[in-house]
């Protein structure tokens, strides 16, 4: 009895084996074909792909002979002074900076935006072109400074 059932666990484990090497063997197939047209047809489409891969890579090659342009940092410094900030009840608010209006989340001259804000503190904010933020109200002069990229 122990042996019928030695034989029947080495005959499972030996299946077993068989079935998992089989399983691997056929990960490792990458493309199956069954006619001799059909591999013509994977052939002529490898090929196909290769071609444009070595067009795209010649783009690439005309685009690296330009000349490189250095940017540099630099600081650059802004006056802004606040004439005056209206608050409307329906439509946008308005400040006067350097004597020019602006409407709420306009773009200033530089890149920077502003927003006013309104409540019990009425004030603008001015967002430099880096990002910084800076506050000031009406009858203030504010200065600005931010790094910018100029072309070298």
């Amino acid at each position: 009895m122990a042996s019928k059932i030695m034989r029947y666990c080495l005959l499972g484990g030996l299946l077993w084996v068989t079935g998992a090497s089989s399983a691997f063997a056929a990960s490792e197939l990458n493309t199956l074909f069954t006619t001799p047209q059909e591999r013509q047809l994977i052939n002529a489409n490898r090929y196909k792909r290769d071609e444009a891969g070595s067009q795209a890579q010649a783009v690439v090659d005309e685009v690296d002979e330009s000349p490189v342009r250095m940017l540099v940092q630099e600081e650059k410094s802004v006056e802004y002074r606040i004439s005056g900030i209206s608050l409307a009840t329906d439509g946008a608010h308005t400040a006067w900076i350097n004597a020019m209006a602006y409407e709420d989340g306009a773009e200033l001259e530089d890149g920077g935006r502003i927003k006013i804000y309104s409540g019990a503190d009425i004030r603008v904010r001015i967002t430099a072109p880096d990002g910084r933020h800076y506050f000031a109200t009406s009858g203030e002069t504010l200065t600005v400074t931010y790094t910018a990229a100029v072309e070298n």
